[in-house]
């Protein structure tokens, strides 16, 4: 079955006419529902918080088509709304398993974008959303940030290029920050002769120790880091019974 973005803005626009925008985004999620999409597609495509179709369907399983109604508010108070929805526009975009699915105008093939290829993907639906051809949720929707975030990241394509924008330089901290060569040093020795000599290797206790030796002021926290990443944990049972093993035999040259 093939549907086409065309017809559909001029039903929907008629369809305004006599029923609230919000009424017409709950009727098309449960049918769609119905015949068997996904939830978040049909989200992406209706422009509606995929949890917020959930509760309709709900709704509706329990109470039948008076749930869809929302008695808030009146049927006048919609009536010649001075947007259409989202869902009228020409191109559809939607998320469906791995792929982003984009849809133009009334042809029949779909450009296939896979969601891992997040910068790819990102540059083609901001700027599907900067002409104008999809909304701010249906962009949200399919790209799993905020309608707020989209908004700033189409804005500054505007104005910067997408190596700018959408490519992640962090690289993250380079250097342990105040865990130089010598705190490692001295924290492998007082682990090593606290664990021989029976005492604390806690990271308090180290820390203590580390910090009195070298008079600096090395959280508990980071000590403990440093024993996971420097695998001194897997050691401690070990090292007595190896330094005891290694007295009986013979003495080295």
């Amino acid at each position: 079955m093939v549907f086409s973005p065309s017809h559909s803005h001029g039903r929907i626009k008629k369809a305004l006419l006599v029923m609230p925008e919000l009424l017409l985004k709950k009727m098309l999620f449960y049918s769609l529902y119905l015949l068997g999409a996904r939830t978040g597609a049909i989200a992406s495509l209706v422009g509606m918080p995929e949890e917020s179709g959930k509760t309709i369907i709900k709704r509706v399983s329990k109470g039948g088509l008076p749930a869809l109604r929302d008695r808030r508010q009146s049927t006048r108070m919609h009536e010649h709304p001075p947007h259409p929805p989202s869902i009228q526009g020409q191109v559809s975009v939607i998320t469906e398993d791995d792929s982003c699915l984009i849809t133009l105008f009334d042809s029949e093939k779909q450009i296939r974008i896979l969601r891992k290829h997040k910068v790819h993907m990102r540059s083609v639906v901001l700027t599907l959303l900067q002409a104008g051809l999809i909304s701010d949720p249906m962009a949200s929707n399919a790209l799993g940030i905020t309608v707020a975030h989209c908004r700033d990241l189409a804005d500054k394509l505007l104005k910067e290029d997408i190596a700018e924008v959408l490519i992640d330089k962090r690289k993250g901290q380079k250097t342990d920050l105040l865990v130089d060569t010598q705190v490692k040093s001295e924290l492998v020795r007082q682990f090593a002769a606290r664990s021989i000599a029976g005492y604390s290797i806690s990271g308090k206790a180290l820390a203590e120790a580390v910090n009195d030796s070298l008079q600096t002021d090395i959280s508990d926290r980071a000590v403990r880091w440093h024993m996971k990443k420097l695998g001194l944990m897997n050691i401690k049972k070990s090292l007595p019974g190896l330094v005891k093993s290694l007295k009986k035999t013979r003495k080295p040259s």
